[in-house]
């Protein structure tokens, strides 16, 4: 569009910028009243990350911006020389960016040409945005470097609506937003080609992939973040980028703190040498030469059959050729009075009624048949930026302004708006649907994320994790832009409390709102008292008064004891070993026989029994059989 110079104001004594429209766009008075009021709209917008314009005005031909300059760099060299930023530093920037395109959007303005290139780094760290405007500027001038069926912007970061329909507000910036950050964490641009023809018809029919599908360790809420703001269909993107500004800032909090030294900070790129730069706006049936990759262009829709007008150059060679008007008159002025009459009655009739159109019931009807009924009646068709709420299938024309039977002379203009349905939808019976699906369902019916609210309460006749009720209940009308209330049943996230003791146990699940029932059971492995096992087991969810089962060990299992009371100290060492019991001999007086023993009933192996033995009797076992 322009060629940029550092320049001198002298009155001010400082340094700027000044563009300077190339001579193919300066040459066109439209062009330069456009861009004289959008370079006056973007004056008005005072904002630290937006590049600021001091001054505007035309000089011998030449028609000039003066703006802040910017010592730096742009995004994209910073993109050349790291290759891609780390998830912290793609969001700052980000924040930044959006926070200048919120105070645009804040203002009624459209970027329409985000991307790195038009993002400026400064020397400090700051961010700022430039070129405001410049792309409608050139693309509504009509000034013969686009036509019906061509729209003006970068391929790489054009918005399905854009591309289809032509029009563009600020959800297409908060589109091109988000392919951009999808470039900052990945370092390529999610759809390429060899042409932009190719990449355009990439954005109309495929998904922007998610970030981690090359970054597998990205963080899911940054993934989440460039999957909202490329959704193709606008209604389903933040509206604007004060919405997405949010959400950014938010996964930024959340983010743990990255790590000393695990990210490089934005260091200034030493200067390289100047690449190629486009000399005008120029329209593409092919590729671009080295260096204009990412240049703002105009880009033909028709050629790839993404857009059709219903435009023919030659329905003006239908037109009837009024050169022998003259001759007519003057054969009518002839006739006499009668004829004269006549004329005088047909010109009254027209000046009254005949020169005026009737605009056309075109409420229901797609945005390109409403167009040829337009033109049909010789009105200037416009369709606008924004959507409105109708009884219209979404998609089609929802309204016009002026509406149906207005009476218009030739070449007034007609505003079309597109309906995106009905503001009012019959809420659907949700209750006893898993949450997630119910919310899912919610926005497939129009709703915002931002308006729908998940409160959850304690029911135990619903399972955890179900809706319960909803606010506007089933069957009732609801605002697609008021809020909607979404009960669900709490779901509690049962603990681990396998290898405790079984009152700590107890008391962790209780404190959690969970009755406990305890079954004891023998174990080798456990010791006593520790809980083996628990059902349902740790990370299931019940709901308010859940039952756990615990399985609390008793130990090892118990063996009999044999009785040796009254037997001699060896036999009855003996049977005790045999049993698999240790075996300690307490003697009175030298004892032979059994008095007493410390264990009866049944004892783990191992266990340790003392047995006392008296001088009631003779052991003859003690003696050899020669005594």
């Amino acid at each position: 569009m322009a060629t940029v110079y550092v320049a001198h104001d002298l009155r001010l004594d400082r340094r700027l910028a000044l563009k300077v429209m190339h001579p193919s766009l300066a040459q066109d008075p439209t062009f330069v009243q456009r861009f004289i009021n959008e370079a006056h709209s973007v004056a008005k917008l005072s904002h630290p990350n937006v590049v600021q314009v001091f001054d505007q005005g035309e000089d011998q031909g030449h028609v000039f911006l003066a703006m802040e300059y910017v010592p730096g760099r742009t995004l994209r060299d910073l993109l050349k020389a790291r290759g891609r930023l780390s998830p912290h530093e793609a969001l700052n920037v980000m924040a930044s960016v959006l926070a200048a395109l919120g105070a645009a959007h804040q203002a009624g303005m459209v970027h329409r040409d985000v991307k790195p290139e038009n993002v400026l780094l400064t020397e400090d760290g700051r961010v700022k945005v430039a070129d405001f405007g410049l792309a409608r500027a050139v693309e509504q001038s009509n000034q013969g470097l686009t036509r019906t069926g061509t729209l003006m912007g970068t391929a790489a970061y054009l918005a399905p609506e854009q591309i289809e329909k032509g029009v563009a507000d600020a959800r297409s910036d908060v589109y091109a937003a988000g392919i951009m950050f999808y470039e900052l964490l990945t370092g390529g641009q999610p759809h390429t080609g060899e042409t932009p023809i190719a990449i355009a018809y990439q954005h109309v029919n495929e998904d922007v992939p998610r970030p981690s599908h090359f970054l597998p360790g990205l963080p899911p809420e940054v993934d989440a973040l460039v999957t909202k703001a490329t959704e193709r269909d606008p209604r389903y993107r933040p509206s604007n980028a004060g919405q997405y500004l949010a959400k950014v800032l938010e996964v930024l909090h959340r983010l743990p703190a990255r790590a000393p030294g695990g990210e490089a900070p934005l260091a200034p790129v030493a200067p390289t040498a100047a690449t190629a730069s486009v000399t005008a706006p120029q329209l593409i049936a092919g590729g671009a030469g080295p260096g204009t990759e990412n240049a703002t262009m105009v880009v033909d829709m028709n050629s790839a059959g993404l857009r059709d007008d219903g435009y023919d150059g030659d329905d003006y060679d239908d037109y009837p050729d009024d050169r022998d008007a003259p001759r007519r008159r003057g054969l009518l002025i002839g006739i006499g009075a009668a004829a004269l009459a006549l004329v005088l009655l047909l010109t009254g009739w027209w000046f009254l009624v005949g020169r005026f159109e009737s605009v056309p019931d075109v409420v229901g009807q797609s945005p390109e048949a409403a167009r040829e009924a337009i033109l049909d009646e010789g009105l200037v068709y416009t369709l606008a930026e924004e959507p409105v709420y109708s009884d219209a299938e979404p998609g089609s024309v929802g309204r016009t302004d002026p509406g149906q039977g207005e009476r218009l002379s030739p070449g007034d203009e007609v505003t079309v708006y597109v309906s995106q349905g009905p503001q009012n939808v019959t809420m659907p019976d949700l209750a006893g649907e898993d949450a997630a699906n119910a919310l899912a369902a919610l926005e497939d019916l129009g709703f915002s994320p931002d308006n729908l609210e998940q409160v959850d309460v304690d029911d135990e006749d619903v399972p955890p994790g179900e809706v319960i009720s909803t606010d506007p209940e089933a069957g009732a009308e609801a605002d697609r832009e008021g809020t909607v209330t979404v009960t669900v049943s709490r779901s509690i996230s049962v603990p681990a409390v396998v290898g405790q003791e079984q009152g700590a146990a107890r008391t962790a699940l209780e404190e959690l709102g969970l009755s406990v029932r305890v079954v004891e059971e023998e174990s080798e492995d456990v010791d006593e008292g520790l809980v083996i096992r628990q059902s349902p087991d740790n990370g299931a969810s019940v709901g308010a008064n859940g039952e756990v089962t615990l399985t609390v060990s008793t130990g090892p299992p118990g063996v009999t004891i044999p009785d040796v009371v009254g037997m001699p100290v060896r036999d009855a060492e003996e049977e005790l070993e045999d049993a698999g019991f240790d075996v300690n001999v307490e003697r009175v007086l030298g004892g032979r026989v059994v008095s007493h023993q410390s264990h009866t009933g049944e004892a783990p192996e191992g266990t340790e029994i003392t047995i006392t033995a008296t001088p009631g009797g003779i052991d003859f076992g003690d003696f050899e059989e020669d005594d």
